[in-house]
């Protein structure tokens, strides 16, 4: 996962040493000495991450810690602070100060990463809401958001089969008027997601009826749970599972002996940011029904797809995303032999087999007719966007609908990696299908300068 990471410590042997780990894991480093600076490199730099020391001259790490939250342009940009203090208070105040992690030196290199790797994933999820959400400001579709005054009351999904402890965790939820249900093993954990939102869940690595990572790895592939913060409750000794839960998508770790104001503090937090994520995704949903959904798939549609296009590339050009236009093959056939309901329905089994194989965060929008467009958030490269493409073509031709039809799709790839403009990203993409189209259909193309040429084609091909 490539990300800016802003490095902030008024020793310069500690930041080059921060400087040169990140390196080796191809991060993009930025190092700061003058804690008078970081708000200025922060908004124009727009870092992923931000490391940060604590006991600094001239303004300290809770200071600017504060600084970044308060501010509209950083208070989106996790902040970990990375310290030689390690007593309980410090880590409160680090925490009550806005930041999303408190590690102490010596911090050991694979739990920082796992930490980075974690608010990062955080805030990528975050962007792409943040943009939907701008996106949407832009057309004049709704008032300013904000968060509900009189929210319903908050509720935890506690997995731990330690009764003594996980009653400790009620009791401490229950004093902030946060509802909790607690069960015991993995078969209770799936049982209680139906019918049930959560905004937080914790999961005890000490789990004995379960194995507690292979719950994080379930909860993570769960839709109504994959964006739910996932809080891991682990002792001093369970260093590797930690690592684990953490790279498997768990939000946060607390450790044992429970620190009741510590535990709280970042409970609040997450619960308050899954509250705010809710909301804006309720906001676009709500406003934009009528305005920029199509109405038979209920999928957005190319004007919000352009707008939104537009915001990203301008607003994010750092940020590796990809493209997919996806194109029914024959489609018009389908249309004048069996008629137009018939083609409506093909459509609209086409878009749920979209929805059901992207990310909540992924972009879909039908783009016209039988085309529709997907943005994928984060592909890291060629590689990986290719092996989405491949996924949805191939589930959608596994698709039963009709024992005499046979859905097929033509999907053309496009990896924005900065330095072009939204409109070409389109063009590229469309290049890309042509090609899939032109030789053979049913087969995902990536865009190359070569696309349009008779050779030098590179295609996962279909059956």
């Amino acid at each position: 996962m490539t990300a800016r990471i802003l490095v902030v410590d008024d020793i310069a042997a500690n930041a080059r040493l921060l400087e040169a780990r990140l390196s080796t894991e191809y991060y993009e480093v930025k190092t700061v000495h003058d804690s008078r600076n970081v708000i200025a490199i922060a908004r124009n730099w727009q870092p992923d991450a931000v490391l940060l020391d604590v006991m600094m001259p001239e303004i300290d790490g809770y200071e600017v810690c504060r600084r970044l939250k308060a501010e509209a342009a950083t208070a989106h940009i996790p902040v970990i602070m990375v310290t030689a203090l390690r007593e309980p208070p410090d880590r409160r105040q680090g925490l009550f100060s806005g930041a999303d992690e408190f590690l102490s030196k010596p911090v050991e290199h694979e739990i920082l990463l796992a930490r980075l790797r974690g608010v990062i994933r955080m805030k990528r999820v975050m962007d792409e809401w943040r943009a939907r959400d701008a996106a949407t400001a832009a057309l004049g579709l709704r008032a300013s958001q904000s968060l509900d005054e009189h929210p319903a009351p908050a509720i935890t999904l506690i997995v731990d089969d330690l009764l003594i402890r996980a009653h400790r965790l009620q009791d401490v939820l229950a004093r902030q008027d946060i509802k909790s249900i607690l069960v015991q093993h993995e078969a209770e954990a799936m049982a209680a997601l139906e019918g049930q939102d959560f905004d937080l869940i914790t999961v005890s690595l000490s789990l004995t009826l379960s194995d507690p990572l292979r719950l994080v790895a379930k909860f993570q592939s769960n839709a109504s749970t994959r964006e739910t913060p996932l809080l891991l409750i682990a002792e001093h000794d369970q260093r590797d599972l930690v690592i684990g839960g953490l790279n498997l998508g768990a939000t946060d770790c607390v450790m044992l002996p429970l620190d009741e104001s510590e535990f709280l503090l970042r409970s609040h937090g997450h619960i308050r940011r899954k509250k705010y994520q809710d909301s804006l995704r309720n906001d676009v949903s709500n406003a934009l029904s009528l305005a920029v959904i199509d109405p038979l798939t209920q999928l957005f549609n190319r004007r919000y797809l352009t707008s939104y296009l537009d915001r990203l590339c301008a607003e994010i050009p750092s940020r590796n995303f990809a493209m997919l236009v996806i194109d029914i093959d024959h489609f018009k056939m389908i249309n004048d032999r069996l008629g137009h309901p018939v083609g409506d329905r093909v459509l609209c089994s086409v878009a749920e087999i979209l929805r059901a194989n992207l990310r909540k965060s992924d972009l879909i929008s039908r783009y016209g007719g039988e085309e529709f467009v997907a943005v994928i958030g984060a592909m890291a490269d060629d590689e990986r966007a290719l092996k989405v493409a491949e996924k949805l073509r191939q589930a959608i031709e596994d698709m039963t609908f009709m024992a005499d039809i046979r859905i097929t799709t033509s999907i053309g790839v496009s990896v924005y990696d900065g330095g072009i403009s939204a409109a070409a990203l389109i063009e590229q993409a469309d290049a890309a299908l042509y090609d899939a189209k032109r030789t053979g259909r049913n087969k995902v193309m990536l865009y190359t300068p070569k696309c349009g040429d008779e050779n030098e084609l590179w295609s996962v091909a279909g059956s």
